[in-house]
């Protein structure tokens, strides 16, 4: 695995930004070929669904899509993205990260 430095924020919010289209899309897509979700289906429970759900993330695999999204992008500051970035950005953005950084770093940088 490579190893990484910290990133740019331009790098972390594009990278964040799709892994979290990526979940949206699996635990829609989830919920809808289960049968879960229907056309009729009450908003409040989809939301109670969508947070029960669970997402599986593959680093190799969410770099791969957002590089395929990335070749077809004219005059993009972001050429491509790694794996390890990938799970760089999904370390940071844990629960426990952002406690950490909160400890230890003053709330307003955090933001």
């Amino acid at each position: 695995m490579e190893s990484v430095d910290i990133l740019p924020p331009e790098r972390i919010a594009f990278i964040t930004y799709n892994i979290g289209i990526y979940e949206f899309v699996q635990k829609f897509g989830g919920l809808i070929t289960s049968g879960k979700i229907t056309y009729g289906t009450d908003p409040t429970k989809v939301a109670e669904l969508l947070s029960e759900s669970i997402a599986f993330y593959d680093a190799e695999m969410i770099s791969e899509i957002m590089n395929a999204m990335l070749q077809h992008k004219k005059n993009s500051a972001i050429d491509r993205i790694n794996a390890a970035e990938v799970n760089y950005v999904i370390a940071i953005n844990s629960p426990i990260s952002l406690y950490i950084l909160r400890r230890h770093i003053p709330f307003s940088v955090v933001l």
